[in-house]
């Protein structure tokens, strides 16, 4: 009996390299990111991703907040704290990890005032790197911007399965096709 219960094996050891190849090719470098400069080495999770607060405020420490977006009437939770830069004309900046299962709300408000500076909603992706920067706009108004910007795209989580189910299929045809010609 080595026609369909050895088919069967050989199908399964084809879907499990696939999936163990793609996910080998998707995973996340080690490369470290410039921006940090001498703040520490994250390392992400699964469902995480890199967020860097740049805070170019003078004078001004920020708290941020953060919680789903699909979350009704919950509190915000204090995400981290960034304080003013110790040198003039340099942002102070502050690394944390984010989660990347729902969209997020992120609020920053001035530690000092206990006012919102500004809230932004976002769609991080899975072991993306992303830059939050916090300054002041250059049109003459004393209104204060928040611009992300992706340092480095995320992932497609979803690649590994999907390159295994094309396996499979093709495996399937192919044993299916050998079948109908013997």
């Amino acid at each position: 009996m080595s026609g369909p219960g050895a088919a069967g094996r050989a199908l399964a050891a084809l879907l499990l390299a696939a999936s163990v190849l793609s996910a080998a090719l998707l995973a996340p470098g080690s490369s470290p990111t410039p921006d940090l400069g001498k703040k520490r080495h994250l390392d992400l999770k699964m469902d995480q991703a890199l967020l860097l607060i740049h805070n170019e405020l003078p004078g001004t420490n920020l708290t941020i907040y953060w919680n789903f977006d699909c979350c009704y009437h919950c509190l915000l939770q204090v995400l981290v704290d960034v304080s003013q830069s110790r040198k003039p004309g340099e942002p102070s900046i502050e690394a944390v990890a984010v989660s990347t299962q729902h969209r997020s709300i992120l609020q920053l408000n001035d530690t000092a005032e206990e006012k919102q500076v500004c809230r932004l909603e976002y769609k991080f992706g899975e072991f993306g790197n992303y830059s939050l920067f916090v300054k002041h706009t250059h049109d003459g108004v004393n209104e204060i911007a928040c611009d992300l910007v992706v340092n480095e795209k995320p992932v497609d989580s979803n690649l590994p399965v999907s390159i295994a189910f094309l396996v499979g299929l093709v495996l399937i045809i192919v044993v299916s096709f050998l079948r109908f010609a013997l």
